[in-house]
């Protein structure tokens, strides 16, 4: 993988968990008060959303961010070694 390839990589995979994390923030939040028909465990959904499953998601976010970042660090690296004959 070529340095610029790389970093177009990275910026798009930013991107798009940025956009996941708005989404999952802000949209959720917007529609709360539609969510608090419905009950999960005795507590209203929009609840359970800010309490458990945003945070589950955001800990997604990271998980995924790191992983995909080390194969392309990894694979930056053999690439450089190539190139260079190291």
């Amino acid at each position: 993988m070529t340095p610029s390839a790389y970093w177009d990589k990275t910026r798009r995979l930013t991107l798009a968990l940025l956009g996941l994390w708005f989404v999952v923030t802000f949209v959720a939040v917007f529609f709360a008060r539609q969510l608090d028909r419905v009950n999960l465990f005795g507590w209203p959904l929009s609840f359970y959303m800010a309490a458990q499953g945003i945070m589950l998601v955001y800990l997604a976010i990271v998980v995924v961010y790191t992983i995909w970042m080390r194969r392309a660090e990894r694979r930056l690296h053999l690439h450089s070694e190539q190139m260079h004959g190291d």
